[in-house]
């Protein structure tokens, strides 16, 4: 192995772990010593393996000395399979077969947290969506917590179905050129040099990190032309839990998880981009603008995404929802400006009416006229 240079990851902590087994036994004292003083915090915990997971627990200095953090959701690291379960199995391994004298070992069940710091409710109503396929189609996939919650309120997904390159990358160069584009791993660097964007990341290389604006670009249409029929049916439901989806497309599961994670890295502003049309792309359309997961406060339509106008600049520049907030601001200003003159209230309007026809909100359109 060492000649031919075939050491991989697991072949690494392998070793180590050995190392660290041969400490314990040859240098125990010391060895001991050492260890109580360490304190060790992993996050994206989902991304390890058991073995990783063993070492944390060897090189921490004891109960409350590991902090472990994770989401089992956004478990999109090749060769990984996690569950918190796993975690405890580990802690029980570590504390032997006499697990009444080293119970302290095991760790307690965790501790869930479903407050959501970084994006709002618009952005993880969307991401819920696809957490129901998850659960629904492969239910042993995650253990099935309660959605995350925001704490603001915030505009639908946007979606840019057909949009061309030339547009895309004209958009990016002038209204959003610090917007962070996701794609496939694999697609990332000729994406950035098509649309000759410094900031495009492949999805997993993004994990742990976060953005304004998001831009989600051709996941549907880059997915294996084996699987897009599989994933229209799946979105419009037409598959039933007899008909056997998660044993014959296991792949979709890891794509659920992918999309997820590329929702949550959106702070603010998210939008869908598609530049060629395809079974799963025009599906997934039509499942994001016409589906909701949720009573959404926020909104009274209750779909978790919207269209945007990609044949307009500006308007790809703001989501529907975006527009219509401004639109409201504006309208609401000219209704209670009793004190300026008349043109100044028609011009709050006739921007109200600008926003609105951005948004392609005629009930709203109307009302201003």
């Amino acid at each position: 192995i060492n000649e031919e240079k075939l050491w991989d990851d697991m072949d690494r902590i392998l070793a180590l772990v050995k190392s660290v087994e041969e400490a314990r036994r040859s240098h125990s004292p010391v060895y001991q010593e050492e260890i109580k003083k360490s304190r060790l915090y992993v996050d994206e915990v989902q991304d390890y393996s058991q073995l990783e997971i063993l070492l944390f627990f060897y090189i921490g200095g004891g109960p409350g000395a590991l902090f472990l953090a994770g989401d089992p959701a956004q478990s999109v690291a090749e060769g990984t399979d996690f569950r918190f379960e796993d975690v405890r199995g580990v802690g029980y391994f570590v504390a032997g077969d006499k697990t009444g004298n080293k119970r302290h070992l095991v760790p307690e069940k965790p501790k869930v947290v479903n407050l959501n710091f970084r994006s709002h409710a618009g952005v993880l109503n969307c991401a819920g969506g696809f957490l129901d396929l998850l659960f629904d189609y492969f239910p042993g996939s995650a253990k099935q917590l309660k959605k995350d919650h925001g704490l603001f309120k915030g505009a639908r997904p946007g979606v840019f179905q057909g949009v061309q390159v030339e547009q895309l990358s004209t958009f990016l160069k002038e209204k959003m050129p610090g917007a962070v584009v996701l794609t496939h791993d694999d697609s990332a660097a000729s994406w950035s040099k098509k649309l000759g964007h410094r900031l495009v990341y492949g999805i997993r290389e993004a994990k742990g990190m976060e953005f304004k604006t998001v831009i989600i670009l051709d996941f549907f249409a880059e997915l294996p032309s084996s699987l897009q029929k599989p994933w229209r049916d799946l979105l419009l439901n037409r598959y039933g839990e007899e008909d056997g989806f998660q044993q014959k497309y296991p792949l979709v599961e890891t794509h659920l998880k992918l999309i997820y994670t590329g929702i949550t890295r959106c702070i603010d502003q998210l939008f869908f981009a598609e530049t060629a049309s395809s079974v799963s792309g025009d599906a997934a359309v039509r499942w994001l603008t016409t589906t909701s997961t949720t009573t959404d406060r926020a909104n009274t339509s209750g779909a978790l995404a919207t269209i945007n106008d990609v044949n307009d600049l500006e308007a790809m520049s703001m989501t529907n929802d975006e527009f219509c907030v401004v639109g409201i601001d504006n309208a609401e200003l000219a209704e209670s400006s009793s004190e300026v003159s008349h043109e100044v209230v028609l011009n709050y309007l006739d921007r109200s009416i600008h926003c609105f026809l951005k948004a392609q909100n005629p009930e709203l359109v109307a009302k201003a006229k």
